[in-house]
């Protein structure tokens, strides 16, 4: 043998690391600490969704404004339509419209689970 521990736990068992002493505090030197209730949270509803309805969905149909219901929700889809591989018109068409029968003709309804950011609220086409 060397001489030297064998493992980092033989090295703190005899209180040194890599050849260095670990301080050992006192009782006396720690300091006392305020003692700070747990205070128990509030349980908070989550924010009501803004409702949309047919007539508010119906002004927003143009290229530079364009918001599509989809599924029950609207999305607010202006700046996504240029990026849309089947090309935006096929998303200017809609806009202003509910557009689940197109949409659902063609894609997994699951898809617009990554357009959260882009969902203005709950489509009320009846009120």
């Amino acid at each position: 043998t060397t001489g030297f521990g064998n493992s980092l736990l033989e090295c703190t068992v005899f209180g040194s690391i890599v050849g260095k002493k670990i301080p050992i505090i006192q009782q006396q030197q720690l300091k006392p600490r305020k003692i700070i209730p747990i205070i128990e949270k509030e349980e908070v509803s989550p924010p009501q969704e803004r409702k949309v309805t047919q007539g508010e969905l119906a002004k927003h149909n143009k290229p530079d404004d364009c918001w599509v219901a989809i599924h029950g929700c609207v999305y607010d889809l202006t700046e996504f339509a240029e990026e849309h591989p089947a090309g935006a018109q096929s998303i200017y068409k809609l806009g202003g419209l509910d557009g689940t029968e197109a949409f659902a003709a063609i894609h997994n309804e699951n898809l617009m689970d990554d357009f959260e950011e882009d969902k203005i609220g709950i489509y009320a086409a009846t009120s």
